[in-house]
């Protein structure tokens, strides 16, 4: 069985992007996984690790060991590492809140994809697990594990009971049954805590580097980089990518 991990980015009402990121690979590997993820943690007490926190030095970052940069370089290379050797693919959808308002909610998909922007990135997410899932022949069941922290619980309980009613489609394609997905605590779940590394750099990636509103493009962050040396499949959705979305769902069967 498959096991996927997703976590937010942007979700809070000052933010102009949302962001889904999701993680999956199989039992075995996430076992493993928390392993090295509490190795690492025991070598270098990091915590619950919070990507937004740890870049803005806030809460236990905040502290003076954690101004020490050869120890903040050697933690996050330390995580990336683990992600890279365990996780299977990573899945990422990002959206200009703004786009998304202009394009959808007052266009004429609203009864499709709805207001919430960050339940629009995790239906857009389950397409992608589709395209992956055909693409290799994967039949396997698929267990889906959100932060629970996450807005839009339920929205996302209205997606996956949507996808429900597929039947043996959604077996086939999703890897979707009866009570597949569930809200974690990142403490516990250590696994996403590893999905919020995969949110928070594509919040900044699309905010940074794609965003029409970007005064000057940066180039893209080292760590951003890292982890798309591995597989990965993101979409980053702006007014035009949002306008060839509607072309695409309004066109005759």
């Amino acid at each position: 069985m498959f096991t996927l991990y997703c976590d937010d980015s942007g979700t809070h009402a000052q933010s102009d992007v949302a962001v889904a990121a999701c993680y999956l690979s199989t039992a075995d590997q996430w076992t493993e996984f928390k392993r090295n993820w509490d190795e690492a943690e025991a070598r270098e007490h990091f915590g619950v690790f919070h990507m937004a926190d740890f870049v803005a030095k806030k809460g236990h970052f905040g502290s003076p060991e954690w101004q020490d940069q050869g120890k903040r370089d050697r933690t996050v290379q330390r995580l990336i590492n683990v992600i890279k050797t365990r996780v299977r693919i990573g899945f990422s959808v990002a959206v200009m809140k703004s786009a998304y308002d202009d394009v959808i909610v007052n266009g004429n998909l609203r009864h499709k994809f709805g207001d919430n922007h960050y339940a629009f990135c995790v239906r857009v997410c389950t397409a992608l697990v589709d395209k992956w899932r055909h693409k290799y022949g994967y039949k396997e069941p698929v267990q889906y594990v959100f932060d629970r922290l996450s807005k839009g619980k339920g929205d996302i309980d209205a997606i996956f009971n949507v996808l429900l009613k597929g039947g043996e489609d959604a077996d086939r394609r999703y890897g979707v049954f009866k009570d597949c997905w569930s809200f974690q605590d990142k403490a516990e779940e250590v696994q996403l805590q590893a999905a919020d590394i995969w949110a928070w750099e594509n919040y900044r990636h699309l905010k940074e580097c794609i965003a029409p509103s970007a005064r000057a493009p940066t180039t893209p962050r080292r760590s951003y980089l890292a982890l798309r040396g591995s597989p990965s499949e993101v979409k980053y959705h702006v007014k035009e990518s949002l306008r060839e979305l509607v072309k695409q769902v309004e066109l005759p069967a």
